[in-house]
């Protein structure tokens, strides 16, 4: 059972979290907000101009804008800093029992040092819990609205990275693909020999993506197509890939390339962790992109342990061992953590050029600082 002491440092924890990421993301909204108000008034004005104003007028509509913008983006933004948050917090915990003289009489109780770590490895692994909770649902239900551009949340039209599909042998591109209606514009599907007889650029001026059912196979229906699926010479294989629609100049073409991989393929942090798994395992994708997303999903998976042994490695440097000076102390520990941080992205680096294997580049930053938090016990004080 938690102690009355453990309950204060508890208190005290989530008070410096949560105070850190109102001043961090408030510092972000004001910076933001004044360097991008050039968007945020064009769709005020666009509110305008619709009749959607209200009647309050322009200035409550661009507030309102900057409001839903932020809202959404609070999201992404508490997924970036909570690691750097939940271990700042524990530094200045311990910092204060320090400053308040409050170490010595626990201390003096014949209570060690690392007894009052407990609350603070059990008010991270909470903060660890609650970023899961926003990366795996939250984040995934809103990444439309995250990648929308200033003042027109409306808006879910992104620009079009091209695709090859590696399974088909398909070039995918377009101009616009819009995320909250499954749909592209101006779509073009270049089909590749032997496929077809000769190179055939397939043209929609709309393409809808249809995602994979028990009945039938996932893929983009081509609307208007040109040219016609009579016109094609398509190979017998391939006549279960390239097929005709259910309407007049329509053809329905399988692939596993959808929306959200035609566009910002590499925020993998907007997907959850099982579509990471399914891109990964998906055929469509190149080595390069298969390796780097597997990168991703080892990082994810080792991000709370990374978390939680920053904050138990902060402890011995805070405490230090026959040390009077505080600031000394945290200015060790911030370079301590820099040095941590480097190391980890060196690995990550070695992964990222195949120097090492992925999940080596993420799992040895986890063996090197958990061997590290153990080493460095000794120079607590006690």
């Amino acid at each position: 059972m938690f102690t009355t002491f453990d309950r204060y440092l508890l208190k005290r924890y989530f008070h410096v979290f949560v105070i850190g990421f109102i001043a961090t993301y408030g510092l972000y909204v004001v910076f933001d907000g004044f360097t991008n108000i050039d968007g945020f008034q064009a769709g005020a004005e666009k509110v305008s101009s619709t009749g959607l104003e209200v009647e309050e007028g322009s200035s409550t509509s661009l507030l309102w804008i900057m409001l839903e913008f932020y809202f959404y983006q609070s999201s992404i933004f508490f997924d970036m800093i909570s690691p750097i948050l939940s271990v700042l917090a524990g530094v200045v915990v311990f910092s204060l029992m320090v400053r308040h003289g409050e170490l010595n009489p626990v201390l003096s109780a014949g209570i060690p040092t690392y007894r009052l770590a407990i609350p603070l490895a059990i008010a991270t692994i909470i903060v660890n819990c609650v970023m899961c909770v926003n990366q795996e649902v939250i984040i995934p239900s809103i990444a439309d609205k995250l990648q929308a551009e200033r003042g027109d949340m409306g808006n879910s039209a992104q620009f079009v990275e091209p695709v090859y599909d590696f399974s088909t042998r398909i070039m995918i591109n377009g101009q616009e693909v819009f995320l909250t209606e499954q749909k592209m514009k101006n779509a073009e599907f270049v089909l590749s020999k032997p496929m077809v007889h000769d190179f055939v650029t397939v043209k929609s001026e709309t393409a809808i993506y249809q995602t994979q059912t028990r009945t039938s196979p996932g893929g983009w229906l081509l609307k208007q197509a040109s040219p016609k699926y009579q016109d094609l010479e398509i190979a017998e294989f391939a006549r279960d890939i390239i097929l005709p629609g259910t309407e007049a100049n329509e053809i329905f073409i399988v692939t596993d390339v959808g929306c959200d991989q035609l566009c910002n393929r590499n925020f993998s942090s907007l997907i959850s962790t099982p579509d990471l798994i399914a891109r990964i395992n998906n055929p469509s994708f190149s080595d390069l992109s298969i390796r780097k997303q597997k990168l991703d999903l080892h990082s994810r998976l080792t991000r709370p342990i990374m978390n939680l042994i920053a904050v138990l490695i902060s402890i011995p440097f805070v405490l230090r061992k026959e040390s009077r000076s505080l600031i000394l102390n945290i200015a060790i520990c911030a370079c301590v953590m820099g040095g941590l941080f480097g190391v980890s992205q060196c690995f990550h680096y070695m992964g990222a050029t195949k120097l090492i294997s992925p999940d080596q580049a993420a799992w040895f930053p986890v063996i090197t600082n958990g061997t590290l938090a153990a080493w460095f016990t000794n120079r607590v004080q006690t």
